[in-house]
């Protein structure tokens, strides 16, 4: 049976590969320090407690309010709004193409909503930094490109940043 669950120390990492070694990379060394050690980010895995198929990785973010699209802006005051960022996101090249990053990425949206409604935590929406092969994946589900205000890295394209609001995502779910 196939579920999606946040990874535990014991999960053996070590023959993921998405085909992207800074992804594998991360996953395989630095996901459970941030989730375990630095409390810097949750990442959930999609499994079936022998093999992980995929994972996302995400945390507590904020967009300023001029970043958001002109229609979603007009309702939000002037400050640091908070979100739920989706830091990392990779699926097995074994299992690329048959829904894992889909139910990942539905993870991700019942967390923002859960966040809204259990008024602990704020949250606007679900933010993501979308490598550029990747954008037309996250366009179908619905998110929106913002305006990047982010340094220009030297060698690789620039992540865009791409937005989608709780309301959306509620509606979606």
């Amino acid at each position: 049976m196939i579920n999606i669950r946040p990874l535990k120390k014991e999960d053996n990492r070590k023959n993921f590969s998405c085909g992207k070694i800074e992804l594998d990379y991360y996953f395989q060394k630095f996901a459970g320090q941030n989730q375990f050690k630095h409390f810097v980010g949750t990442t959930y895995i999609s499994t079936d407690d022998k093999t992980i198929f995929g994972f996302i990785t995400v945390s507590a973010g904020s967009l300023m309010c001029d970043e958001l699209p002109q229609t979603v802006r007009k309702k939000f005051p002037l400050y640091p709004l908070p979100v739920l960022h989706i830091t990392r996101m990779g699926v097995d090249v074994n299992y690329q193409n048959r829904g894992v990053g889909r139910e990942l990425i539905a993870t991700a949206f019942r967390l923002a909503v859960e966040q809204k409604k259990m008024k602990m935590v704020g949250c606007i929406g679900v933010l993501v930094d979308a490598k550029v092969e990747a954008i037309p994946f996250y366009e179908r589900l619905g998110f929106v490109k913002l305006e990047a205000k982010r340094g220009i890295p030297k060698k690789d394209p620039k992540p865009i940043p791409m937005f989608m609001v709780i309301q959306t995502i509620e509606k979606a779910l």
